[in-house]
């Protein structure tokens, strides 16, 4: 992994340093991966390692899954959350279907 994020999507503002990010600003879903780490571990009750799932949500930002939108004054990236589940449902949506229709052609 680099020691420099990715590039934050053109139609944000150039990242500045946050005192804190919370959850939720404005209508926009807002996390550290912190608090991911925090959530996911509150809801699944099982561990996560915060470095595994930062490598997992930069890759989601290269394919547009989720944006990356700013680094606080500590150092944690701030991920912008609103429209993930929508366009990751997506996404697996068109690939089992791909996947489904190359195993029905294979039946014929």
């Amino acid at each position: 992994m680099t020691d420099q994020p990715p590039s934050p999507s053109p139609c944000w503002p150039a990242p500045t340093p946050t005192a804190s990010a919370g959850i939720e600003s404005d209508e926009r879903v807002l996390a550290t991966t912190a608090q991911l780490v925090a959530a996911v571990e509150r809801s699944l009750d099982c561990r996560l390692d915060e470095d595994d799932l930062e490598e997992l949500l930069l890759e989601l930002d290269r394919r547009s899954y989720v944006e990356w939108v700013t680094v606080t004054r500590t150092g944690e990236y701030v991920w912008d959350l609103t429209d993930a589940p929508d366009r990751i449902a997506d996404a697996v949506a068109v690939a089992l279907v791909s996947r489904l229709c190359a195993w029905l052609e294979g039946e014929r």
